[in-house]
């Protein structure tokens, strides 16, 4: 996965209920601060590996604000709980940025940015992982799976 772009995809309704007294949301206030921090070349995402888009919702509603980091050739993870600041901006364009230059998009641990530590909610196979039912209609199970 080496040098695949890596894609955020935050969230532009997160914290709808938290509207501000303009109307914004906090998702739209985070996917800002994506925006600027990526267009200033800040926390090492090169633009030429890291893209930002937005989609209207995640379904992570009651963990606002939330991002999909994903690729076209690793997993996907879903990071939520992030405050619509500059610093989490920041962190995720550096995750990003590690994640797009991993060989198979699993960043270790003690190299992920400190503001992202404990908002991982999940992780999404990516399409070649996922086990599909067999001709006779029965899934095999995960443990089936395991090298």
């Amino acid at each position: 996965m080496a040098g695949a772009r890596a894609e955020i995809v935050a969230c532009e309704t997160c914290g709808n209920s938290q509207r501000d007294a303009s109307g914004r949301t906090r998702g739209e206030y985070l996917l800002e601060h994506l925006r600027a921090a990526l267009a200033s070349g800040a926390a090492g995402a090169e633009p030429s590996l890291v893209d930002v888009t937005s989609v209207r919702c995640l379904w992570a509603c009651t963990r606002s604000c939330a991002v999909l980091v994903r690729s076209s050739s690793g997993p996907g993870y879903v990071i939520a709980g992030l405050e619509p600041t500059e610093l989490s901006a920041r962190a995720l364009l550096d995750y990003a940025a590690l994640y797009a230059a991993s060989a198979d998009g699993a960043v270790p641990y003690k190299q992920w940015p400190a503001a992202l530590k404990g908002h991982f909610l999940c992780r999404i196979p990516k399409s070649a992982d996922v086990s599909l039912p067999n001709p006779e209609g029965s899934a095999s199970s995960p443990q089936e799976q395991l090298p």
